[in-house]
């Protein structure tokens, strides 16, 4: 079967994903997590809205349409991200990366739950598989890390996986820049009141080094990697995309040696194989569900790519 042009772009998506927490890291020693996560999305915001003028210019065409704008802001942007760079405040990277392997199992729950999915045996498998590799690499003890800062990490998951199910109305109406653009839009408004505040207290004392892991993180984890995965919901399945998510941890385990000063670990080869076992069987079991409905007849409307 030759590769899918969506399941390579979920691939790269999730290697870009990786770098988030070595740049945050890296970011959090000079700027608190509200700061960061302001100017993270009000960054990205900025960005996606010229990108926005100069590409699409398409008008969100109802008052209902901006308001579940807003929920899906309030959801895998306000939550997601004070969520997430506040744990790791609180917790190590490889603790905080551990809990994101919840995600695709949360996911693909919650599609079934509102009647958005149908499960299958190939899907659990490869979520199964891909789940125990990454709780091999990163290991399953808490200890090393806050309890605060892994149910911070946690609630973060349930988070963003009930934004990626319920997102995919709107991606399928509309062209995903024009989505992706307003959710951050308003993802900086809801920031704002936490954010500023700290913000004005600590800009004068941010070094270049900072900055610049600012610049990789607005740019790359959150301007392309955001885009890439809305693009990608227009195409697959939500629980497809989310279980690229285990991905994460094999390229942050290879970046936190040089970036952070962490050991390479000696379960990064196993814990990689189960992992691209996974992800590969759910791709397959993505596959023929799509060629079940599309029947003899030809391609599944929802699914063509563009």
């Amino acid at each position: 079967m030759r590769p899918s042009p969506v399941h390579v772009v979920l691939l790269l998506t999730q290697l870009i994903f990786a770098t988030l927490p070595i740049a945050v890291k890296v970011a959090l020693r000079d700027l608190s997590s509200p700061s960061l996560a302001l100017l993270r999305v009000t960054g990205a915001a900025l960005l996606f809205v010229v990108l926005h003028r100069l590409l699409v210019r398409e008008r969100v065409r109802s008052w209902r349409d901006f308001a579940r704008l807003a929920l899906y802001a309030l959801l895998g942007v306000v939550a997601n991200q004070l969520l997430y760079v506040t744990a790791l405040t609180l917790t190590t990277a490889t603790a905080a990366q551990m809990l994101q392997t919840a995600g695709p199992a949360a996911t693909l729950l919650i599609a079934i739950l509102v009647g958005q999915e149908t499960s299958s045996p190939g899907k659990w498998l490869g979520i199964g598989l891909a789940a125990s590799g990454a709780l091999f690499l990163v290991g399953v003890d808490f200890t090393s890390g806050s309890g605060v800062g892994n149910l911070l990490a946690l609630l973060n998951v349930v988070a963003y996986s009930i934004y990626l199910v319920i997102s995919r109305d709107l991606v399928r109406r509309y062209d995903p820049l024009t989505v992706i653009t307003w959710v951050f839009v308003f993802g900086a408004a809801g920031i704002l009141p936490w954010g500023l505040p700290a913000l004005i207290a600590e800009t004068g004392a941010v070094s270049t080094r900072t900055w610049a892991a600012l610049a990789w993180i607005v740019v790359l984890p959150t301007v392309t990697a955001y885009y890439l995965n809305v693009w990608a919901l227009k195409r697959v399945e939500s629980s497809v995309v989310s279980v690229y998510v285990y991905l994460q941890p094999i390229g942050t385990a290879l970046l936190a040696g040089p970036f952070l000063g962490e050991r390479l670990s000696a379960r990064l080869i196993p814990a990689a194989g189960l992992i691209f076992a996974g992800v590969a069987l759910t791709a397959v079991a993505d596959h023929m569900a799509r060629r079940r409905r599309a029947g003899p007849q030809g391609a599944d409307p929802e699914h063509v790519e563009m």
